[in-house]
């Protein structure tokens, strides 16, 4: 008896976790990684992983469908900059480039909000962090 129990249990709790066998989209994250990098050309490019937490390995291939830079995290939502989405690299790591300078004229905290979609999920995965842009 003990036995079927125990595996009723770890069934109700696997299901739970993965309906039909999918993740949901609060099974990522996105993570900054690394300091953000000028360009030289006046931009500083920001890179981020996606990582899916049950097993915290960077996830590949995704489509950034949304992004967004703005000082929401200073008290100034309304002031954004310009996201240029660069190419993935290295695998799992998704490249920004911001302008700088023209929209902010000292370091400051950024929010950098993204939407993505991953291969294999139905739902969109959101997320965003706080990064310090230099001008």
């Amino acid at each position: 008896m003990r036995i079927s129990m125990a595996a009723l249990t770890a069934a109700m709790i696997a299901s739970a976790v993965a309906p039909n066998g999918y993740a949901a989209g609060k099974d990522y994250r996105f993570e900054l990684a690394g300091a953000p990098q000028k360009d030289g050309k006046g931009a500083s490019v920001v890179s981020v992983k996606l990582v899916h937490l049950p097993d915290n390995k960077p996830v590949p291939g995704a489509v950034v469908i949304e992004s967004r830079a703005d000082m929401g995290p200073i008290g100034m939502a309304a002031m954004t900059a310009p996201v240029k989405a660069l190419p993935e690299q290295p695998a799992g790591t998704y490249r920004f480039e911001i302008p700088n300078g023209r929209v902010w004229k000292k370091p400051d905290n950024w929010a950098l909000t993204l939407d993505a979609k991953v291969q294999g999920e139905p739902e969109t995965v959101h997320g965003s962090i706080v990064v310090k842009l230099e001008p």
